[in-house]
């Protein structure tokens, strides 16, 4: 089923019970490694000071932070009441308590093109008018957080931020920054963002505690974790690439970590790709999972719309809202996502996944509980490897085109399992395990469904306007196993076969938990399914079948019909071969009202 219509028509659905189915900064940093995939992925350049290293056997000057001043020793340093000024590059220990007051780091890049290193040493650093770390030039910041050690800074509500809105987090850099070490950092941001970097924003090492009014941690022109453990609690986003127009910008890289990111709109967002190559993922956005599927109007990527209270129309299963809600999603992309492994857990309120391009999944164990879809692709979805589990979904697997290739993928929907939304697209399956759950469609193509192997099992629709199987061009499969479950009322099956399928109607509703069984002339089984919901027709192909074998279907241990396979897609009923139901859509199939079938 359409989505766009899924969400007019969902009240409509109760009321007439006769909706139906569709049919880095240099662009030197950033490499393009091209593999298979549909998406190249990017490689991006860590340097040595990005990493940890033993300051105390070198050169250091020392920030003693005491209430409401500081005591330094060291030259290219200032004091002026509780504000600390950092005027060159090298290395700098800060240690202690300021109540109220900034470091900042302000070095003329154009005559000092050194590392700033920012040592957090049991610092504690609240402002209530400014950025309690305030990189203002540089050509590098680092700050490394000291083995053992915890560390907080917090900027309060009043901040004073200049015409461009400066600075706007707790942890401000002009230029790049990177974090590490092994320490503790806790930054509280009850003005805007938690820590902001105009340029590329590295992570590698440290465990941080963010807690933001606004955005939890944003890199404008890139954001990269290659390890640590963040924690982020947020207002608005919790990690975010924001540049739209440079090119090779405006992505967010990690390599691996632990996150636990719970925030009220999206938990991973970036401007153009969104790449995960492994890590731990707990992500919650917009609450999680509200417990039904919503339908809600679009989100405009770059945007951020006012919250307006509107009506709120509710069912047993489905939430209508009509207002233009800020985007709540999980994982969340303007160019594309790719996937090559991690442990990925989301509840979201809107999409668990969502490109405004495409997606690669290559690897990966994904756990998504989504009011709305699971993975969504305006374009393409590839699933090459991975696992796959969407606990609950409007639709779970939504693009344009969607090839699955390899995986396991077992997915739970009030709408439409796999849904190919375009009348050109194409649903290819090569190979994988799909298992789909669906109170919509299970398979729907508004294209055309092509399956050369693999195997697929429908636990599809109860009710007559949606079918197991829905395609409106042709479905060709020529390798694999398929048994769709569902009603009766749409029924199809593979219309156009090198392969031999079969499509039966039952004249009365078999019961849920009862095993479909088909076996061959000598009782060896062909295929074997057991649907968790009612059925009332069940589409069966297997490079087993052959035209003119004899086979026997049962329904548990009940024979329910002998046969012999007639042409490369039989239709049966209890009584043995029949005719192709009248007035039916390709490989079978009923129509919807007006003797069209729904869209």
């Amino acid at each position: 089923m359409k989505k766009p219509l899924g969400i007019l028509l969902s009240l409509t659905l109760l009321l007439t019970g006769i909706v139906g189915c569709a049919a880095t900064k240099n662009s030197s940093d950033v490499e393009s490694i091209n593999t298979t995939s549909a998406i190249n992925p990017v490689s991006v350049n860590y340097d040595t000071d990005d990493y940890y290293f033993d300051w105390k056997n070198g050169s250091y000057k020392t920030i003693a932070l005491d209430g409401s001043s500081a005591t330094v020793k060291g030259d290219s340093l200032a004091v002026q009441d509780s504000v600390v000024t950092i005027s060159a590059s090298g290395v700098y220990e800060i240690s202690g308590t300021l109540t109220d007051g900034s470091i900042i780091v302000d070095v003329n890049k154009e005559t000092d093109k050194e590392t700033v290193f920012l040592v957090l040493n049991k610092a504690t650093i609240n402002s209530q008018t400014s950025a309690p770390i305030y990189i203002k030039g540089a050509e590098k910041a680092v700050i490394l957080l000291e083995d053992g050690t915890e560390n907080s800074v917090t900027s309060g509500s009043g901040t004073i931020v200049d015409a461009d809105g400066e600075p706007s987090a707790a942890i401000f850099s002009k230029t790049d920054l990177t974090i590490t070490g092994s320490g503790t950092l806790a930054v509280t941001a009850d003005y805007n963002d938690g820590i902001t970097s105009r340029d590329d924003l590295k992570i590698t090492d440290g465990t941080l505690i963010v807690y933001a009014k606004a955005d939890g941690i944003v890199g404008k022109d890139s954001l990269n974790v290659k390890n640590g453990s963040i924690t982020i609690t947020a207002g608005k986003d919790g990690m975010r690439s924001t540049n739209e127009t440079d090119e090779g910008k405006g992505n967010v890289v990690i390599q691996n970590g632990q996150f636990t990111i719970t925030v009220a709109n999206d938990a991973i967002q970036a401007a153009k790709l969104v790449q995960i190559d492994d890590g731990n993922f707990k992500l919650n956005s917009g609450g999680g999972y509200p417990g039904k599927s919503i339908s809600s109007g679009d989100n405009n990527f770059g945007g951020r719309p006012a919250q307006n209270a509107t009506a709120t129309t509710s069912t047993e299963n489905t939430v209508s809202t009509e207002s233009t809600e800020e985007s709540k999603k999980g994982l969340k992309a303007g160019q594309s996502i790719l996937v090559n492994g991690g442990n990925i857990n989301i509840s979201s309120y809107e999409d668990s996944v969502h490109s405004n391009n495409d997606i690669a999944i290559n690897g990966g164990i994904l756990s998504l509980e989504s009011g709305d879809d699971g993975v969504h692709a305006d374009n393409n979805l590839l699933i090459n490897n991975g696992e796959i589990t969407i606990k609950n979904s409007y639709e779970s697997l939504e693009g344009t085109n969607i090839t699955v290739n390899g995986g396991k993928i077992n997915v739970t929907s009030t709408d439409d399992g796999i849904n190919v939304n375009n009348k050109e697209g194409v649903l290819n399956i090569t190979g994988g395990e799909v298992a789909l759950k669906a109170n919509g469609d299970g398979l729907d193509s508004n294209g055309s469904v092509n399956m050369t192997g693999g195997t697929v099992y429908v636990d599809g629709p109860t009710a007559n306007n949606n079918g197991a199987l829905d395609y409106d061009g042709s479905f060709t499969i020529s390798g694999g196993t398929l048994v769709a479950s569902g009603s009766s009322g749409m029924a199809q099956a593979p219309n156009t076969n090198s392969q031999p399928s079969i499509l039966m109607n039952y004249t009365s509703t078999q019961t849920a938990g009862s095993t479909i069984t088909l076996k061959d002339k000598d009782g060896t089984i062909v295929a074997t399914y057991t649907p968790s919901k009612q059925y009332n027709s069940v589409a069966i192909s297997s490079p087993q079948l052959s035209v003119g074998s004899t086979y026997t279907l049962y329904t548990g241990d009940t024979k329910i019909v002998d046969f012999a396979l007639s042409d490369s897609l039989t239709y049966l009923a209890e009584s043995g071969v029949t005719t192709k139901p009248q007035n039916a859509g390709p490989g079978g199939g009923g129509k919807g009202a007006g003797g069209q079938r729904p869209q």
